[in-house]
């Protein structure tokens, strides 16, 4: 899987998709604003929705309330979220095991 480089103050985010042999892959990106982005569950074909990736722009990598919220009603199996910034545009990134989907 490749992410997207440099940073950038609004969220961007996509679908995190697997293939039948294992092999992640990223689904149509998406950008929103400083405060969140709205990320299709649509994957590549032959491959399954498996999560959600975003970024936190000058933000912490842990999940908000609507990042619980979305994760679960889009039924994701893992939510990585990726806290950037302009010192460091490669972010820190976390992610969560659908269990483990709790503020």
């Amino acid at each position: 899987m490749r992410m997207r480089q440099g940073f950038n103050p609004n969220e961007v985010g996509a679908p995190i998709c697997r293939f039948p042999s294992g092999q992640l892959a990223f689904g149509p990106w998406r950008q929103g604003d400083p405060m969140g982005v709205s990320v299709t569950t649509q994957c590549p074909n032959g491959s399954q929705f498996w999560g959600i990736y975003h970024t936190h722009p000058r933000g912490v990598p842990m999940p908000s309330d609507q990042d619980i919220k979305s994760g679960v009603e889009s039924k994701a199996r893992v939510l990585c979220i990726n806290a950037t910034s302009p010192a460091n545009p490669q972010g820190k990134m976390r992610c969560f095991v659908r269990g483990n989907l709790a503020g």
